[in-house]
């Protein structure tokens, strides 16, 4: 059995800061697909936490209600898998909170934010070189991994970033498409990262 690597890893899916089509600053919505998928994408790859980042209070509301649902009752026992899976489920409404709980769990641990985009962006990086850079790395550290929704995470963001990764291309390259859903990004970007070479 391969070993697992040695730092902590987290996935925060951004529902703010985002930007809607014009550029605005808006609050996208949590969905119950997200929740559901990027969770159990999480637990294959061995991903320690998964936040949902967004302040508006109904939100919590809904997420604490499709967590619950697997919390009680027949469906612990029937789908012991998405129970375990959903366990790494944390709402908070600020970026700076999930960076507090991080810190507060591995304290002395370095928060090393990556986030890739569909958009090119300056200094991107792709991800067998991320990938092969965390695995040399000596001094554990806990990998961030922020991934957006609405039409990108808003650049007021990018200040708290170490490392760009760049889109998700298909056989066409930049000029094929390149619309895929935030759930199937994040499988593919976490198999990359950490599935089997």
């Amino acid at each position: 059995m391969k070993e697992r690597t040695k730092h902590k890893t987290a996935v925060v899916l951004l529902h703010y800061p985002v930007t809607n089509r014009e550029g605005d600053l808006i609050t996208t919505s949590v969905t119950n697909l997200d929740i559901h998928d990027i969770s159990r994408s999480c637990r294959t790859y061995e991903v320690d936490h998964y936040y949902l980042v967004t302040p508006i209070l109904e939100q919590k509301a809904l997420v604490d209600r499709v967590l619950g649902h697997w919390e009680t009752g027949k469906s612990k026992e029937w789908h012991p898998d998405r129970f375990e899976a959903l366990g790494r489920v944390q709402l908070l409404p600020y970026f700076h909170e999930v960076k507090a709980d991080l810190n507060a769990r591995y304290p002395g641990l370095k928060l090393e934010v990556a986030m890739p985009d569909a958009r090119p962006l300056p200094n991107q990086l792709n991800y067998q070189q991320t990938r092969e850079k965390w695995e040399e790395e000596s001094e554990p550290g806990v990998k961030v991994i922020v991934l957006g929704t609405g039409w990108g995470v808003a650049p007021a963001f990018y200040s708290e970033v170490h490392r760009f990764l760049g889109p998700i291309y298909g056989p066409l390259g930049a000029d094929g498409y390149n619309h895929l859903s935030v759930r199937a990004a994040a499988a593919i970007i976490l198999d990359r990262l950490f599935g089997i070479p």
